[in-house]
C-alpha cells in the first residue's frame, strides 16, 4: 500500500511538472483516484516540501512554482529500458527529428546516474523495437510539417476531406503515428472531436485564427478509446474453416485451435464479410474447406466453378 501510494504521489508531481497548473477534478481523473484523495496527496507533497500552492477562481488549479523541478534519478531497469529502446525509426524520420532523438537519447544516458546508465545502455545494445512492416512503402505524409505547425501554434486549419469542394474548418489538437500512417486529431466547430487519415486530406489551408485547446483533452486516452470504438464497429463475420499446411498460418484464431487428425486443424476466425473470407478460403487452394456458416460454403463453390469455367 506504502509503495502504491508513493508511486500516485510520484505520477501527481510528474503530472503537476510537465502539464502545469490543473484542478483537482483532472487530477483525480489522471490519476483514477477520488477528488478527496488528490487533496490528501497534494497536502503530503506540500508537508514534503514540495512548492504547490493553489489558485483560486476562473482558471485557477493546483500548480507547482515555476523555477521548480525534480530530479528522478531513482529510474528502475525496466523503466529504463521503456524510455530507451521504445524510438520508433520512421516515424522520427517523418518528423525531421530522426537525429536531434539519438543526441537528445545520449545526452539522456549521460545525466543518468551510473547503475540506470549501465541498464540504459545494456538494453539499447540488446533490444530493438521497430514498428515498421517488411513492406518499404509508406504514406507520404503531405500534410504533416503544416498540421504540427498548427498544433504547435494553436491555429485553426481548413481542410477538404473525401469531398475537394466542401472546406472545413478544424481546431488541430494531436497527431498519431499508426504503423506507418499518420492520423490527425482535431474538433470541429461543435466540438466533436474526429480522426482524419492523413493521406487521405486532399488541402489544408493555415488560418491566422487561435483556439484554446479543450480542457481535460489528453491525447492518449482520445486514441484509446476511438481504437476501442473502432473495434467494436468494424464488420463481423465468423467462420469456422477445416485447415492444413501453411493455411494454418493465414488465419488468426479467435478460439482455440482443434486437431482434426492427419494433419488437419479446426479453426474459428472472424474476417468483416462474405466476400473476404471466401477469397481468403479460395487463395488457399485444397488446404482450406468452409465448415460454417453453410452459405460460406456454397460461396467457395460457386466461386470456384466460375474460376474453373473461366479456365476452359
Amino acid at each position: 500500500m506504502p509503495d502504491m501510494r508513493a508511486e500516485r504521489l510520484l505520477r501527481l508531481l510528474l503530472r503537476l511538472q510537465t502539464r502545469g497548473r490543473s484542478t483537482v477534478a483532472e487530477l483525480a481523473q489522471h490519476l483514477e483516484v477520488s477528488p478527496r484523495t488528490v487533496q490528501r496527496d497534494l497536502d503530503a507533497l506540500s508537508l514534503a516540501g514540495v512548492p504547490v500552492y493553489s489558485v483560486r477562481g476562473r482558471g485557477g488549479g493546483w500548480a507547482l512554482l515555476p523555477d521548480y523541478r525534480t530530479r528522478l534519478t531513482g529510474l528502475t531497469p525496466s523503466e529504463v529500458m521503456s524510455v530507451f529502446v521504445g524510438a520508433t525509426a520512421h516515424v522520427l524520420a517523418d518528423l525531421g527529428v530522426d537525429a536531434s532523438s539519438d543526441q537528445a537519447i545520449a545526452k539522456l544516458i549521460a545525466a543518468l546516474p551510473d547503475p540506470a546508465r549501465r541498464d540504459a545502455e545494456f538494453a539499447r545494445q540488446r533490444l530493438l523495437i521497430d514498428h515498421a512492416g517488411w513492406d518499404d512503402r509508406r504514406e507520404t505524409p503531405r500534410w504533416l510539417d503544416l498540421c504540427r505547425q498548427a498544433i504547435w501554434e494553436e491555429r485553426l486549419i481548413a481542410i477538404t476531406y473525401r469531398d475537394p469542394a466542401e472546406p472545413f474548418v478544424v481546431a488541430p489538437l494531436g497527431l498519431v503515428a499508426k504503423s506507418r500512417t499518420w492520423y490527425l486529431v482535431a474538433a470541429r466547430a461543435d466540438g466533436a472531436l474526429r480522426t482524419y487519415r492523413l493521406s487521405r486530406i486532399g488541402l489544408v489551408d493555415l488560418t491566422e485564427e487561435t483556439f484554446r485547446r479543450p480542457g481535460g483533452f489528453e491525447l492518449t486516452a482520445y486514441w484509446a478509446e476511438a481504437q476501442a470504438q473502432f473495434r467494436a464497429s468494424r464488420p463481423s463475420y465468423p467462420i469456422v474453416l477445416r485447415v492444413r499446411g501453411t493455411a494454418l498460418r493465414r488465419f488468426r484464431p479467435t478460439a482455440p485451435v482443434t486437431d482434426d487428425g492427419d494433419g488437419w486443424f479446426v479453426v474459428e476466425t472472424d474476417l468483416e464479410n462474405a466476400a473476404e473470407a471466401c477469397a481468403a478460403v479460395l487463395a488457399q487452394g485444397g488446404d482450406a474447406v468452409a465448415l460454417a456458416p453453410p452459405d460460406l460454403a456454397a460461396a467457395v463453390r460457386r466461386a470456384a466453378d466460375q474460376v474453373a469455367a473461366a479456365h476452359i
